[in-house]
């Protein structure tokens, strides 16, 4: 059963998404379904669900139907869906962080000890998922992201699922 506040993995064809998993393959070689990270927002009066995502457009709210191929996993036991939502409503309006999408793209192009960069008050999809559920009380002590700013869907993915600790 879906709830607010669940986290949502997507899959979609669109050059940004192409570019982090074609880098994701290079670097780890081995490729990524999963590109994008948003949270489940609330159900609308017509049964249909929205999110609350980092895209393009900046922190906004879309249907769930927008997203593309979709997965939704549930919050991390012990996580407060109220504190996750209530972060996520805050930043809505923010930009989205195209130089942080290409600090990963060097980042997963390049040795480790590139730089990593990040413009104040901008988002990536998945640092968005990530800082809303340590919002809401998650912590993951086992991740080797490095910065959770620059961490990429799936990698936020495999800790959630307990692939990659």
């Amino acid at each position: 059963m879906l709830k607010a506040g669940d986290v949502v993995f997507a899959h979609s064809n669109g050059i940004i998404g192409r570019g982090i998993r074609l880098a994701e393959r290079l670097r780890w070689k081995h490729g990524a379904h999963w590109n994008h990270a948003c949270i489940l927002w609330h159900k609308d009066t017509n049964d249909e669900w929205w999110v609350i995502q980092a895209d393009i457009r900046g922190v906004n709210h879309a249907k769930l139907t927008s997203v593309g191929e979709f997965y939704i996993h549930a919050l991390p036991e012990g996580v407060d869906a109220e504190r996750v939502l209530k972060f996520h409503e805050a930043q809505v309006g923010s930009k989205y962080s195209i130089l942080s999408i290409a600090s990963i793209l060097l980042d997963l192009l390049t040795p480790n000890f590139f730089p990593e960069f990040r413009r104040d008050r901008t988002w990536i999809c998945s640092a968005l998922v990530a800082e809303g559920l340590r919002a809401g009380g998650w912590f993951t002590p086992q991740s080797n992201w490095g910065s959770i700013y620059t961490v990429t869907p799936s990698q936020l993915f495999d800790v959630l699922d307990g692939t990659n600790t």
